[in-house]
């Protein structure tokens, strides 16, 4: 149950965060860079563990802001948090220049190494792709306004699709498919009913 708090904790410190603020006087798994335009990053740091060392950081960016030059706005630009307090990040989410989410990486099983990127186009989440250990695109999810549409997965590990599924408005299984010509295109459809 302390765990269950402590990650909860995490989670609200990484995501309470203002996307911005004013401030008088700012497919594959990547290394993850600062956002582009240069300059130096604000951070901030949290210890939510209570260990004495962070397990979350915030990042952000000073710009003048569009609607008056003379203040500059504070703009988040990257998280990262800890969930298992090993001293690796589990989950990068950046942010474009508003302050908006556009991906999301994580380690879902606390071994190092990206297990998921999530992608997002004005903060809505778009494409969701799962690696297996060896960091091969295992599961491909395509959503429309927020929803699931398609699923394509590759059970024979070769890097193409097998499966395939549409959804209807992320809430229901429509069709079932499957590649019977092994070019990564599932061919073969059926009804999921």
């Amino acid at each position: 149950m302390k765990t269950l708090g402590i990650i909860t904790a995490i989670l609200v410190f990484a995501g309470c965060s203002a996307a911005s603020s004013d401030v008088k006087g700012g497919a594959q798994p990547t290394a993850i860079m600062p956002a582009k335009g240069g300059g130096d990053l604000i951070s901030e740091k949290g210890d939510v563990s209570g260990d004495g060392k962070p397990d979350v950081w915030n990042f952000y960016r000073e710009q003048p802001d569009p609607q008056d030059p003379t203040v500059k706005k504070r703009v988040l630009v990257k998280k990262e948090a800890d969930l298992n307090f090993d001293g690796r990040k589990d989950i990068i989410r950046l942010f474009d220049d508003e302050g908006v989410l556009t991906r999301e990486e994580a380690d879902l099983d606390y071994d190092g190494e990206i297990d998921q990127v999530n992608l997002y186009k004005k903060g809505i989440l778009t494409e969701k792709f799962i690696y297996r250990g060896n960091q091969q695109v295992f599961i491909w999810k395509f959503f429309e306004d927020g929803k699931l549409v398609r699923l394509n997965r590759d059970d024979s590990g070769n890097g193409r699709a097998d499966y395939c599924e549409l959804w209807y408005a992320g809430e229901k299984l429509s069709k079932k498919g499957w590649d019977k010509t092994g070019d990564g295109e599932c061919d073969y459809w059926e009804n999921a009913d």
